[in-house]
This record gives C-alpha cells, sequence and structure tokens, in this order.
C-alpha cells in the first residue's frame, strides 16, 4: 500500500494560524491534551489511563466530555489507526515542559517499528511554532531532526519514567544518559522541581508566585504576566496559573484585591514555617501532606522525604 506523504501534529491550536501561512505540503493533526497536568499513569491499563485522564481535564477545565472524545480520544484513535499510513510524521512542538511530555507520549505513541520517518521540528528557546512567519517555519523543516530507532526507543523509555510512580528512576535515568531530544533535559528537571522542596513545603513555581506577590503583583493579571515573563520554561498558559494560584489561596496568598501574602505565606517564604501542599498529581505521583519525594535545593536534586 502506497504511503501518504506527510502527517505534521501541532501541539494546540495556537499554532494553526501560523502553520496555514506558511502552506506546507502535507496534512494536519492538532494534539489538545497537556500531559505535563494531572494524573499521568501510564502502568493503568490503556482504557483506564484514558478515563482518568478524561475525568481529570472535564473536572479541572470544565471540559465536556464529549468535546474531550472528539478532541482527544479520536485524535489518539486516528494516530493509531493511520500513523503507520504516512511516509513521514513530522512533530511541531516548543521547548518548554508541556510541549515536551506531550512530544515524548507521540513519540512513543507513532514511532513503532510499522512507522515511517518520524521527524521533529523544536524552535529555539524563546520562540513558538504559533508565533513564527513562514520563511522560519519553513527553515525549521528543513532543519528538522530525523530520528532514528534508537532515539525512539529512548523516548519510549522516558515516557515510562516520566509516569512511573517512582520519580527518581527518571532523575536517574536523566544523570546517566545522553539525550537525543535537545531540549528534554532541561524540561524534565524542570518537572522534578514542582515537587514539593525538602525545607518548606514549596514548590520551585509556587515559590515563585510568592515571590512576585511580595515583590507587588496586586492582580491575578500582573502575576500571570511576571510569571511568563521569568519562568517560560513551564509552558502555562491562564489556566493552569489559576489552578496553581487556586491550590495557594487562601493559605499563602490571600483572596483580596490586591493581592496579597497571607500571615502564614510570610512565614514559609522566610523559611519560618513549612508548607503541606493540598492534594494534586505529578504523573503518577499524588503528592499531598503525606507525600513521598521531596526536592533538595541544597544538593539540587529530588529525593524520598525521611
Amino acid at each position: 500500500m502506497k504511503k501518504l506523504p506527510t502527517l505534521h501534529i501541532l501541539n494546540g491550536d495556537a499554532s494553526v494560524a501560523a502553520f496555514e501561512k506558511a502552506d506546507l505540503p502535507g496534512q494536519v493533526l492538532v494534539w489538545r491534551e497537556v500531559l505535563s497536568e494531572g494524573p499521568v499513569t501510564a502502568t493503568l491499563p490503556e482504557h483506564e489511563f484514558w478515563q482518568q485522564r478524561q475525568a481529570y481535564i472535564t473536572s479541572a477545565y470544565s471540559e465536556p466530555a464529549n468535546a474531550y472524545q472528539e478532541k482527544v480520544l479520536d485524535t489518539v484513535e486516528r494516530l493509531k489507526t493511520t500513523g503507520s499510513a504516512f511516509f513521514e510524521i513530522i512533530l511541531w512542538f516548543d521547548t518548554d515542559l508541556m510541549c515536551q511530555v506531550n512530544l515524548l507520549y507521540l513519540l512513543q505513541l507513532v514511532g513503532t517499528p510499522k512507522a515511517g520517518v518520524v521527524s521533529v521540528c523544536t524552535p529555539a528557546p524563546g520562540e513558538n511554532v504559533g508565533l513564527l512567519p513562514p520563511d522560519k517555519l519553513q527553515k525549521l523543516m528543513e532543519e528538522r531532526q530525523v530520528l532514528q530507532a534508537e532515539e525512539l526507543k529512548q523516548a519510549r523509555a522516558l515516557w515510562q519514567l516520566y509516569t512511573s510512580p517512582d520519580p527518581l528512576e527518571l532523575q536517574a535515568y536523566l544523570h546517566q544518559t545522553t539525550l537525543a531530544l535537545p531540549y528534554m533535559r532541561q524540561a524534565l528537571q524542570l518537572h522534578l522541581r514542582r515537587f514539593p522542596d525538602c525545607a518548606d513545603g514549596l514548590s520551585e513555581h509556587e515559590r515563585a508566585l510568592l515571590h512576585f506577590v511580595q515583590a507587588g503583583a496586586k492582580t491575578i493579571e500582573e502575576l500571570m504576566q511576571q510569571f511568563w515573563q521569568h519562568d517560560p520554561g513551564y509552558g502555562f498558559g491562564d489556566s493552569q496559573l489559576h489552578q496553581l494560584l487556586d491550590r495557594l489561596q487562601p493559605d499563602l496568598i490571600q483572596t483580596t484585591n490586591p493581592l496579597k501574602l497571607s500571615f502564614f505565606g510570610d512565614r514559609v517564604l522566610q523559611g519560618r514555617a513549612m508548607y503541606k501542599p493540598k492534594p494534586h498529581w505529578l504523573a503518577a505521583v499524588k503528592v499531598n501532606s503525606k507525600y513521598g519525594f521531596c526536592f533538595n535545593s541544597e544538593t539540587n536534586s529530588l529525593q524520598k522525604k525521611h
């Protein structure tokens, strides 16, 4: 059976307009999941994995179940059934954590022995596929990274490690292994820094929000702008930052206008009190007040909580 020429996979609808202007040959598929957020437990049977994801997305983002079916589950099924029909699959993903985790999932999905050529287009840090002019998108495609069998095998291994209930295994792999994807190490190290700090219970990005409020961010909009300016590596949008802020209010940040640290939040930021995180997921790890892992800022590494 003759293969179809090219399938382009874009991360999110924000890239579609720029991609259409570039008029690159091939079919286009948009990936609309955010696998860097919420429970990602690949040890579950596949149907249970997607049930868990659907429950999370419909709750966290007020997404109707039928919309999730159309936007995500139908897309997964299409890739599973027709992905091998293309001569080449090109994945267009930015350098941030959200994009890189989505990229890992898709590489292990489409990078099967039956697949044709699998390539990756990633703009330089600080650039976004959705904001590039047509000539830069064309150049990016010409310089795309074609992945070999061993590199696809590594992507599958990284996905299994990211979705493992023991994140220390991922940390060890990152220390011991040279990664084929140039921005994956930094993204996954940032993921590990999302775990609560051993000293005060704050994750790195939670601490950043507290510092911005302490420094004078008065509104949620100001807080978001400062976060995007100083911490673009997470790839967070409005929804993710609202969820993060919801976890911190009212315990650490008062629900006032203007925004203000609570007395307890100020003490935590000074290192004089310990914060117990509200329950949330980091991949396959359920973080709560009894969480089993914490990030040691002195050794710059994740460890089991004593």
